[in-house]
Parts: structure tokens; sequence; C-alpha cells
């Protein structure tokens, strides 16, 4: 118990910095050391809280040496010639290749550069291991910043990635080297040509090589809607099988006689089970999963090996606090927390009920476990959760792990040594069959997703799903259940009657901004689809509307047809309800979308709250200029969207009362927008920049921000605030509620 109080105390200290909006300075950690080491003198509750404040220094220490890694701020957004080695799986995109670039350095200096994500739009095909001159600009590692949506920071954070590059020109300086790290590409081709033609042919190579990016967009949807995404990469349960075999092998050899002399059979498998686990846990290149489970099995075979037996939760600890101390960043992938959480609730539900009779009914047992204990964990990750995981899961578990892996890993053997390609396409074809059967499922069910209840709530429910796994769960079944309902029903605050808000997301060089009355919501713009094939409906403002709790749009407004504007559209009339959509250009997005004409004058009212559509012309006019301007008012307090107008719009839009104390600036801040006229017209308190952080376009143009700076209006920023709330109600008390960048910010945000 005394072993499981420090290791847990450990953890929470190694874990603590990563709660921080900025790290303690580095000379404290050496005040806090002797602090440690007094602590430590004083019995066991000493011996705990030197535990913890070890995981804090060491992971502070750690943080603060990847930090100083990170590109330095004087090459933010230059332009440079640099060197490097391409490492891990280069992955092909619809624009070009993306991968990451080791031991860069600047060409000309020889000045040491951190490790680099870069994309080479059209660029030409790479390979792993290869060193290439680029001509590229570099940036600071940074992302969108929005409610709900995918921290690209953490990301990129937890990869220790330190720098941002866009290709433009390379040249191959030297082919691949024989490394232990070009393996996995090694093995990617020679078994593509096997492989991509044959049915299942690429979902097959995410399992021998770990390589995700070969599962389309539709897999990855029929996965999440069947709770599977887990079998389709390399996972800690593939890597404990095949321990497993090892222990199986050296069964058969003693059944046979095979072993030496009267040698244990326990000091030959323990080898080969290590052996067999991290090859395998290679090919994965060491994702958190198989870190786990790797780390797991060592723990294990060392303790049989010193003839100790220690329980469960000191080695599901040991190897947590393992995992952090060797990674710090660890815990801000989603992969981490489902993963250890997956093996702690198995032992924690399980424990004591491996006497209930059929290998079925136990099996039965485990996937409900993981079904209802997992639950509050998707939901931190704003991750789908799948209402057929458990029945699903009972079936494709074992098929995958038992039948396509292993025929898949020696198939795979059998293909680069010898030529013989027929496992590994019997391999291929039993993992299709079985994806024939996932889409079947998915039809008849999307994902379910839901709002983070708020930690209050979170704590709530995943002390509800503990309990119904508990040994009292029959006792406690009517107070889990009602724990439960909280996270079933998270409570969405709204706007009080007569007031409204206004959420300005943050979609890069785009535009969307979500306004809410007490009982009814309107989307104007959904952010872009990009050439990449990356969609910001669907990755950043659709998340964002389910962080809010809604289910369903009463308008989306499209201020007109350009991508930046109306791309993410298709994706939020798919994931969720909208009944009616209105266009400044529906003729472009009348079929698609079902659009309707916006109409000058057209107006509504929802709970105190007016709408009026100011402008919204027709052709011959540009694109930009058909933008719908829309004014939304409550009392004395008003919203204007103007999209893309441009200075002519402007002034023939000066006509109506266009006073309002926020603006969404017209054309991102472009200087063919924003005439003096204008902003002496609407006179507006704030005025919203929605712009990509450094643009090329110089979205919003210096001269445009010292016009609105003179005339008394306040800037901001989306590329530097992220998403932004305003309250408007009417009353004279309107005020900006948050930034989503300060509200959520952490130590690793830019």
């Amino acid at each position: 118990m005394a072993l499981s109080a420090a290791l847990f105390a450990l953890f929470v200290g190694l874990i603590t910095p990563l709660l921080m909006p900025s790290l303690p300075p580095a000379w404290s950690l050496a005040v806090v050391l002797p602090v440690m080491l007094g602590a430590a003198l004083f019995g066991r509750s000493g011996r705990v809280f030197a535990a913890f404040l070890a995981g804090l220094i060491w992971a502070s220490y750690c943080h603060h040496q990847m930090l100083d890694k990170r590109l330095v701020p004087a090459l933010d957004g230059q332009k440079v010639l640099i060197e490097g080695r391409i490492s891990g799986l280069p992955e092909p995109t619809l624009t070009g290749w993306r991968f990451e670039l080791a031991e860069a350095r600047m060409a000309d200096t020889g000045e040491a550069l951190p490790l680099i994500r870069a994309h080479w739009y059209a660029g030409e095909p790479v390979a792993s291991n290869q060193r290439w001159r680029f001509e590229a600009n570099l940036r600071r590692p940074r992302g969108m910043s929005n409610p709900g949506g995918f921290d690209y920071e953490a990301w990129l954070y937890a990869q220790e990635i330190g720098a941002l590059a866009s290709i433009r020109h390379g040249q191959l300086l030297e082919e691949p080297v024989v490394r232990l790290s070009g393996l996995r590409s090694y093995i990617r081709q020679r078994l593509d040509a096997t492989l991509v033609p044959q049915p299942g042919g690429q979902r097959l190579l995410a399992l021998i090589v770990g390589d995700r990016s070969v599962l389309s967009a539709d897999e990855w949807t029929i996965m999440q809607a069947t709770g599977t995404s887990h079998l389709m990469v390399i996972s800690g349960l593939h890597v404990g099988m095949l321990a497993s075999l090892a222990f199986l092998i050296m069964a058969v050899c003693a059944r046979l006689r095979l072993f030496p002399g009267r040698w244990p059979r326990f000091w030959f498998a323990a080898p080969l089970a290590v052996l067999l686990a991290s090859g395998y846990a290679a090919l994965a290149g060491f994702a958190v999963p198989t870190q786990r489970a790797l780390l797991m099995i060592l723990l294990v075979l060392i303790a049989r090996l010193i003839y100790r037996q220690p329980g469960p939760w000191v080695t599901w600890l040991a190897a947590l606090c393992a995992v952090v101390m060797v990674s710090p960043a660890a815990p801000l992938k989603a992969g981490f927390w489902l993963s250890f959480m997956a093996v702690g609730l198995l032992i924690f539900g399980m424990s004591g009920r491996l006497a209930v009779r059929g290998i079925w009914l136990r099996w039965g047992k485990a996937q409900w476990v993981i079904f209802v204990g997992l639950w509050p964990w998707l939901l931190l990750w704003a991750m789908p959760v799948s209402l057929s995981a458990p029945l699903v899961n009972a079936v494709a578990i074992p098929w995958v792990s038992l039948v396509v892996v292993p025929a898949a890993l020696l198939g795979a053997v059998f293909d680069v040594a010898f030529g013989w390609s027929w496992l590994l396409l019997a391999a291929a074809h039993a993992l299709d069959a079985l994806f024939d059967g996932l889409a079947w499922f998915a039809d008849f069910q999307a994902p379910l997703r839901m709002a983070f209840p708020g930690w209050l709530g979170w704590s709530v429910g995943a002390t509800g799903t503990l309990a119904l796994l508990s040994p009292l769960s029959r006792l406690l079944l009517v107070p889990a259940l009602v724990s439960l309902a909280v996270l079933l029903l998270p409570g969405r605050p709204v706007p009080q009657q007569g007031a409204f808000w206004v959420t300005v997301l943050d979609v890069g060089q785009g535009s969307s901004a979500l306004i809410q009355t007490s009982n009814h919501t309107l989307l104007y713009d959904t952010g872009a689809r990009l050439s990449s094939g990356f969609d910001l409906g669907e990755a950043v403002v659709h998340p964002a509307l389910v962080s809010f709790g809604l289910r369903k749009l009463d308008v989306m407004l499209l201020s007109h047809a350009d991508n930046d504007h109306a791309g993410g559209a298709l994706a939020i009339q798919r994931l969720m309800q909208v009944d009616r959509v209105l266009s400044g250009e529906h003729e472009r997005q009348a079929v698609a979308l079902n659009a309707e004409q916006c109409r000058a004058g057209d107006s509504w009212d929802w709970d105190g709250v007016h709408f009026k559509i100011m402008y919204a012309a027709g052709a011959p006019a540009n694109s930009n200029d058909r933008s719908c301007v829309l004014k939304v008012t409550t009392g004395d307090s008003s919203l204007l969207l103007t999209g893309d107008l441009g200075m002519s719009g402007e002034y023939e839009l000066l006509a109506e009362d266009v006073q309002a104390d926020l603006l969404l600036a017209p054309h991102h801040g472009s200087r063919s927008s924003s005439s003096y006229a204008f902003i002496r017209a609407v006179a507006p308190r704030w005025v919203v920049f929605s712009a990509g952080y450094g643009n090329r376009f110089g979205h919003p143009h210096k001269n445009v921000v010292q016009r609105y700076r003179e005339l008394g209006a306040e800037p901001v920023y989306t590329a530097t605030s992220g998403a932004v709330r305003f309250v408007l109600n009417g009353t004279g008390q309107s005020m900006q509620l948050w930034s989503w960048r300060e509200h959520s910010r952490r130590f690793w945000h830019e």
C-alpha cells in the first residue's frame, strides 16, 4: 500500500506542471530540492510527499528543456535554407508530402534546429532517412484555439516538434542509409506492392507498421461509429498477445523436450517475449499504448525473475510513472489516458470476478467494463461514443488479435524474406471481411457526440461509472445511474431573455461566428475546406458547437460562396440538423445545401432579439460584394456581420442604420474594405479581425487597423486570442466574456 501511495504521488507530481499556465522558474526547482530530501526523512507521509515533489521537479526540469529546443523567435516566419534527415514514415497528402525532419540545421551557418514537421506542397516523393536541403518558411509551433477543438499545439509539444515548415523547393543530398529507425519505412515499401492492390490491404499496413495515414476519413468514421478505432493500429493488446505467444512457443518446446539440460523454460520464454514485444512496439514507433504494454510486460517479467509478486496496481502505477518520466508530455495525448485507463478499469472491474463461468461470459464482462468505464474519458477528449461498441468489440477484438495480427506478421516475414505472399493476402481478406461487418453496423447508428459537462459534472459521472463497476454495484445501482445522468444530460448555459451571445471562432484565414439567444442559434459562415482535405467545418466549427451543447442550428447563414466562408458548410449540414440555410450566392449552393437567397430587408425576432438582413446584392456584383450583411440588435446593443464586403458595398450600406457595438471586420481587415466613412457610421466599440496568423495576404492590413484605432474601436484578433465570446444585453453592460487562448492557456501555448 505504501509503494502504491508513493507511485501515485509521483504520478500526480509528474502531471501537475501540465495544468499550469506557466512553468515555475528554473531556479525555484533548486529551492524545492532540499525540501523534497527533508520530507523523505519524516515517515510514510513524508516519503509520499517527497515522491510528489520528485515528480514535480523532474517534470518541470524536462519541460524547461523541451521549451528551450523550440525554434528561436528570430526565425519565426523567415524563409531559409535548411538541411536534415527525413524521420519516420513520410505521409502523402492530397497536395504533397508531410514528414518530420530530424538532425536539422541551417544550411549556411550550421546552426542546429529543433525537430521540424514539414509539408512540401506539390513536392517530390521522399523516403525515410534520406538527407535533403530545403528552401522553407519556418514557423514556431502554433495552432487554432477553440472550445471543444483539437489542441494542435499540445499535440506538437507531445511529439517534441519545435518548428513547422512549408517547403518550397528541395534537393536530395544523400540516399537513405541503413538504420534501425528506417525499418518501418523499409517494410512498408516492401509490402506496398503486395497489399495496396488488395481489398483491405491498406488497412493491414496500419496493423503491421502502425501507419495511420493509410486509413481514409470514411474508414475512420466507420470505426468511430462502432468503437473499433483502437483495432486498426498497433495497440497494447497486440503487443501483449505477441509476448504471450513466446510462452506458448516455449510450452510447445518443453512438451517436445527441446530444452537443454534442466533449465527452467521461463528463462527462455522471458527474453523471447521481450524480443517479440519490443520488435512489434518498434514498428509502431513506440506509441504510448505500446509503451504501456511493453513496460508492464517488463515489470512483470522482472518481478518473476527476482521471485517477487507485485500486485496489479503496483505494476500499473509503475508503468504509468515510467512512461511519463521518459516522456513528460505524454499525458497530452488522448491515447495515453485511454490506454492506461482501459487497463486500470479491467483491473478494477474484473478483480475477483474470474470465477464467472464461461470464457465468453468473462469476455463479455470485460467489454462492458471498458464501455462503461471509458465513457467519461472519451467525453474528456471530445471523442465520440459508440453504443454498439461492447457487442462489436466482443467479436472484433479476438478476430483481429487471434486471426488477423498473427497471420499478418507471419505473412509479412514470409513476404519480405521469401517472397511468399499468400498468408499476407489471407490476412488482408480476413480484415476486409471484418470491415464489411463494421460498415454494416455503422449504417445503423452514428457515433454519439456530447458536450463536456464541466469538471464537477465530469467528476460525478466518473464516480458513477466506478460505482457501477465496483463489487457493490447492486447496492449502488440507483446513485450510480443518477451520477451517469450528469454525463448524458450536461447542462447548457444560455443567454437571458432579450440578450444574445456572439462567439467568433478561430478558423484561421476564414470566418465563422455563432449567435445564440435563449432558445435559438444562428451560424454565420463555416470556415474553409482546405485543398489538403482538412475541413474546418468538421474539425473546428462542429466540435465547438457540440461543446456548447448544441444539437441543431435554426439558421446557417453563409455570407457568400467563397471557400473561406462556406467551405465547411457541407460538413456542418452532414453532422447536425440545420433547419434553414441562407446564402448571399444561393445559386452556387442551392443544390448541395438547399440554400435560399438572402434578401435585403428580411427580418425576424428571437427571444426579444431582432435580426435583419441589411444588404444582399445580386449579380453582376462580384462575389465579395454579394456578401449577405446581417445586423443583430437588442435594446441599444448591436452586432454587424459583413462577410467580405468591399468599399463599394460599404458605401451602398451607408444609407442604412449600421451603428453597432461589435463589428466583424469586412474581408478580414483587407485594405480594400473598412473605409473611414464606413467605420464612422458603424462606430464600433470592438472590431474582430478573423484572419490566420502570419497569413500570406497580410490581413489585417496595418493601415486598416490604424483607422479603427483612430476612430475609437478596440481591435480583437482571432489569430492571437483564439475564439472570442461577447455578451450583448442591450443595457449598456455589453462585454467581452472570454478569449479562448487566455481562458485555456498552458505553458506550451504560443
